[in-house]
């Protein structure tokens, strides 16, 4: 299963919003996550804060102690900042499905 939103916000220590997009895909074991759920998360990250090398791993921590699924990886696509676009990844490596809409299923 591959999921995706492009509306990742949360803060950086300095106090300035990191804006991006986030790929999750895994494979099942019997378990997935609800659409609404997956919403509801990513937008209770806007009121967190992170290193922008951390929110990978800990998309992936909370996705891991939630369902059990096997090749686990989580890319993170942030927008450019003071001329810098990162891409950070944990997990499984992939290929991230982009498409036109917000959410997905692949």
């Amino acid at each position: 299963m591959e999921y995706s939103s492009r509306e990742l916000l949360f803060l950086a220590h300095s106090g300035q919003p990191y804006r991006g997009s986030v790929y999750i895909q895994f494979t099942s074991i019997g378990e997935s996550f609800d659409l609404r759920d997956f919403k509801k998360y990513i937008t209770s990250l806007r009121a967190k804060t992170f290193y922008a090398e951390d929110i990978a791993n800990e998309i992936y921590a909370v996705i891991d102690s939630s369902i059990a699924t096997k090749h686990l990886g989580v890319i993170v696509d942030l927008a450019a900042r003071g001329g810098i676009q990162q891409r950070v990844r944990f997990g499984t490596d992939f290929i991230p499905t982009k498409k036109e809409n917000i959410f997905q299923i692949r």
